[in-house]
């Protein structure tokens, strides 16, 4: 009977088929002869692709996807996936991200209700659909219980855009069609299960008190995000929960070629992050609100310990437990770890190397966050150690680091043209160090904009002293006419640092004029 049906009648059949499972269309290729030159010869069989998180593999599932992209010949397609769980919307969606222009519609059923059609964001005159922002939250698994229990079924339209929707058109350009993503996660997803995410702004934020990314599954994360412009990360101020076993599988040298500005918001694992990213076209860094009172592990437990040949127990120190001080030789570059012989050893935690500048800040200046200036001060040498990036912008808001660091970033970031540093407790010595030296030599060559505020450890003398010998000699550059890479300061901003009176103001004002701001 089968035999006798027309082809096109056939094909009606076959499509209606391809909707109950993932397979249909391949199993159906392997009846006989005429079905197989059917399904080979009609794409449109391929149009329609179904997945599952029960019965599929993430591996399998993107085989079928790209199987599925590929067979039908560049026609529109449709998804309709089942999750159990929320954590396999994105890896189920992920082969489907880089081919929006022809994706019509997605079906989300199970622990996520939602239909969404694509067709209704793009306008045909904006160019080539693209997915531009990606937005991930990480809650801990009792509250993605309770969002799946009180999320109502979403339908997303051009002119009812529901909050809760995975996809949303991007509001900030209106003449281009680009898309914004959200996702709900219980954790990151491993990189294995996904297909490269083309996107150019990521934001990651995990749960505030119930939750800790690991730095390694966030970093390995990044690497299957390699056109990243725009990266921010909000965490939650728990320590890392990592464990001696971890430290023998290190997170990769994540490479982002094309990051332009990078955001560390509230996290305990800035060094970690900062000492595995390779961002040569950086040109923004914002550390905010890493400041903390309470002793954590500082050092970076996934540094190789030497073992070519016996070496001294000092040679090496274990990952400190908190309130436990570590001790190691300054230098200043690395990417690759110098290791130095530790005055002491401990009796608990595990072994950690020692890089550069590890050791204790011989300038001994008073800090509230001893331990979280030490993992940024490192984080950031190593970042810019690694990658030489022509950074333009330092906004360090409740950020701090040791005298020492401030000190190798001021020899470093030649290419710095602002720099503004909240809740500091910055000596008179780093603020100094802005002043020419006694030959007439600059750091910072290019500092055109500098915010002081809430840095309450600074005198006004030292401010005043500072700022106006900078001023004069730069002003006196231009004054002469001469030719040279140190840039004028064009904008100075002190605010709230209570030792800066106004009489420090008036005085400043009197070389700065205009480009001065103070109270």
């Amino acid at each position: 009977m089968m035999e006798r049906l027309p082809t096109e009648l056939l094909v009606d059949i076959f499509t209606w088929c391809t909707h109950s499972a993932a397979l249909t269309a391949i199993t159906l290729g392997k009846v006989c002869r005429r079905w197989k030159a059917i399904i080979h010869h009609f794409p449109c069989l391929f149009q329609f692709i179904v997945l599952d998180d029960r019965s599929l593999s993430f591996y399998l599932a993107n085989q079928i996807a790209n199987h599925f992209l590929a067979r039908s010949s560049g026609l529109p397609f449709d998804v309709d996936i089942n999750i159990i769980s929320r954590d396999s919307l994105l890896p189920l969606l992920s082969p489907f991200l880089n081919h929006l222009g022809r994706w019509r519609s997605c079906t989300i059923g199970g622990a996520k209700e939602e239909a969404v059609h694509f067709g209704e964001f793009w306008d045909k005159g904006n160019g080539e659909p693209k997915l531009e922002e990606l937005d991930i939250d990480v809650l801990d698994l009792a509250e993605m219980d309770a969002m799946t229990e009180n999320t109502p079924t979403q339908a997303a339209t051009v002119g009812d855009v529901i909050p809760l929707g995975t996809f949303k058109p991007y509001t900030i350009s209106l003449t281009s069609n680009l898309l914004f993503m959200t996702v709900v996660l219980s954790k990151l997803p491993s990189p294995l299960t996904l297909s490269p995410l083309r996107f150019v702004t990521l934001s990651i934020t995990e749960s505030p008190l119930t939750l800790s990314i690991r730095p390694d599954d966030l970093l390995r994360f990044l690497t299957v995000c390699p056109e990243l412009e725009f990266f921010s990360f909000t965490g939650s101020i728990l320590e890392p929960v990592i464990a001696f076993e971890d430290t023998r599988h290190p997170p990769p040298i994540v490479s982002l070629p094309r990051l332009r500005s990078l955001v560390l918001h509230r996290t305990l694992a800035t060094r970690i992050l900062l000492s595995y990213l390779h961002t040569p076209a950086l040109r923004e860094l914002y550390l905010e609100h890493l400041n903390v009172d309470f002793d954590f592990p500082v050092l970076n437990p996934y540094l190789p310990l030497p073992s070519l040949e016996p070496m001294h127990s000092s040679s090496f120190v274990p990952f400190p437990p908190p309130g436990v001080e570590s001790h190691a030789s300054t230098s200043g570059h690395p990417p690759s770890p110098t290791l130095h012989p530790s005055p002491r050893s401990l009796s608990s935690g595990f072994e950690c190397a020692l890089e550069d500048g590890d050791s204790d800040d011989e300038f001994s200046d008073y800090s509230q966050s001893p331990r979280s200036d030490h993992a940024t001060g490192m984080g950031l040498r190593s970042l810019l150690s690694r990658s030489s990036p022509p950074l333009r912008v330092l906004e360090m808001d409740y950020a701090d680091m040791r005298t020492k660091d401030f000190t190798w970033l001021f020899s470093h970031a030649l290419s710095l043209t602002d720099f503004r540093i909240v809740a500091s407790d910055m000596s008179d010595r780093v603020v100094r160090m802005l002043a020419p030296d006694a030959n007439g030599m600059m750091l910072l060559p290019r500092l055109r904009s500098l915010e002081l505020i809430n840095c309450q450890r600074l005198s006004g003398t030292a401010i005043v002293e500072a700022i106006r010998e900078r001023a004069r000699a730069t002003d006196g550059y231009i004054a002469e006419g001469q030719t040279t890479d140190v840039f004028p300061l064009e904008d100075v901003a002190v605010v709230r640092c209570v030792n800066f009176t106004n009489d420090d103001g008036l005085g400043l004002a009197e070389i700065l004029g205009e480009r001065l701001r103070f109270h």
